[in-house]
């Protein structure tokens, strides 16, 4: 079934007719196609454009073709998108009746309608898996808050933290990812129904009612600017790209922390595979490919606004491009933070290597200088003498700590007694103990503070 065609005397080329159809990858917006028909039906019965009778028609119509509707079941279908297909589907069902459900409606503003359901009911489930995956980070972070790890900088060791801090840094970049996404949901939650193909319709709808009806927030103020509108589409899938980065970002912390090199962390075997080689291996691939995943969801955001370039105002059928970027983009993140959720999960970690490996005596330099300055030494001066000894230290093959009690002993006696406990590693962490800190306190109660904000 065409929705169009009247005018022309032949059938399109059949090669252009597959380039041109969009069904394969639009009937994933079947079920809010039907929503947004039978919300719509309703409003031109309130408009008095149709009969409260024929509105009761179409709309029991639309339920029984939603009840057969699914993408599934549009996979073999032929019609050239999933607007012409739910027509069809009607009037199989009620007759002609059914082309009264497009009076005064043009595809233009069904497919941004449609889309924009969409959205909205996936920002509303990765919203709720990335919270779900910050309470496990959380759950993990607040019973590793003693934990001492290295932390570092570079890729170089740097200073004392703790395996709870590690955790909150990764739950807060998560945490505006959740944010952001609310955000962009704010912009989604516009309605075009009423836009018709462009200029508006001479049907005297209530478009706040129709609004109400499919829980959008507002309505779209320029007809023009609705159909060709695909800014929340890009903001959608900018907002989800960078989750997958911050996501990639911590499955990078978790395969080379967790490398033979390291081994502070011990990844859940149910997310590893094995070699076809080597029977010792156990590769983090579900880690390598969030990681990798990263450039596929960010290419997403590109492929959005070159599609937008240049496009003069009004609907173009380059606008049909949109949809497979925007499904691509959610379907790779969506499994990427249940995954990630599985591996943190099941994540195990070696508090005695990381213990060892926090113990590094060149990793309390920068206490060290600190120390110093709180004795009175200007801050600059204690950085250059630190940097001295630690020169001495590798030169003398001495330990950094002896060798700052000899020096220290002088000028400095009070420090050269508490050398000891200035090169603590539990010590370290424990003074940095103001919010965002890495003291174990500060790291609980940024942990509680995390799961709040996305509560």
């Amino acid at each position: 079934m065409k929705l169009w065609g009247g005018n022309y005397e032949g059938e399109p080329d059949r090669e252009f007719w597959e380039f041109n159809r969009s069904l394969p990858f639009d009937r994933r917006l079947v079920r809010e196609e039907i929503a947004a028909s039978r919300a719509y039906v309703m409003a031109l019965a309130r408009a008095s454009a149709i009969s409260v009778a024929d509105a009761s028609a179409l709309d029991a119509g639309l339920a029984a073709v939603l009840d057969v509707a699914s993408p599934e079941a549009l996979a073999d279908a032929q019609e050239e998108d999933v607007h012409s297909w739910v027509e069809a589907r009607l009037t199989e069902t009620i007759g002609d009746l059914a082309g009264q459900a497009h009076l005064g409606r043009s595809r233009n503003e069904q497919t941004v309608t449609a889309l924009r359901l969409w959205i909205r009911g996936a920002i509303d489930s990765l919203r709720a898996d990335t919270a779900g995956l910050v309470r496990a980070l959380a759950e993990k972070g607040t019973s590793g808050a003693d934990a001492v790890m290295p932390g570092f900088t570079h890729t170089r060791r740097a200073e004392p933290i703790t395996l709870g801090h590690f955790m909150a840094a990764h739950a807060w970049g998560l945490v505006r990812d959740h944010q952001r996404l609310g955000d962009a949901r704010r912009r989604v939650n516009v309605l075009p129904l009423g836009s018709g193909a462009l200029a508006g319709t001479a049907v005297p709808l209530d478009r706040d009612a129709l609004a109400r009806d499919l829980g959008f927030e507002a309505i779209s103020p320029s007809a023009l600017d609705a159909v060709m509108d695909r800014d929340f589409a890009a903001e959608f899938v900018f907002a989800a790209a960078q989750l997958q980065t911050h996501l990639s970002r911590m499955a990078e912390d978790l395969i080379w922390l967790s490398s033979p090199e390291f081994s502070f962390f011990l990844l859940p075997e149910a997310f590893t595979t094995g070699s076809s080689l080597m029977p010792q291996k156990q590769n983090p691939d579900a880690l390598e490919l969030v990681r990798g995943k990263a450039a596929r969801a960010q290419a997403g955001v590109i492929r959005l606004l070159a599609l937008m370039k240049s496009l003069p105002a009004g609907y173009q059928k380059d606008l049909q491009e949109d949809k497979e970027a925007v499904f691509d983009v959610a379907d790779t993140v969506a499994v990427s933070v249940r995954v990630m959720g599985g591996v943190v999960a099941g994540l195990d970690y070696d508090g005695k290597k990381m213990r060892a490996a926090a113990g590094q005596e060149e990793m309390m330099a920068a206490g060290l200088a600190v120390a110093l300055a709180r004795d009175g030494l200007p801050f600059r001066k204690a950085h250059g003498v630190v940097a001295g000894l630690v020169a001495e230290a590798r030169k003398t093959g001495a330990s950094l700590r002896e060798t700052a009690r000899g020096a220290l002993a002088k000028d400095h006696p009070r420090l050269a007694a508490d050398v000891d406990a200035l090169f603590d590693p539990e010590r370290a962490v424990r003074t940095r103990s103001l919010p965002g800190g890495t003291g174990p306190d500060a790291v609980r109660a940024s942990l509680r503070q995390a799961v709040e904000r996305v509560e």
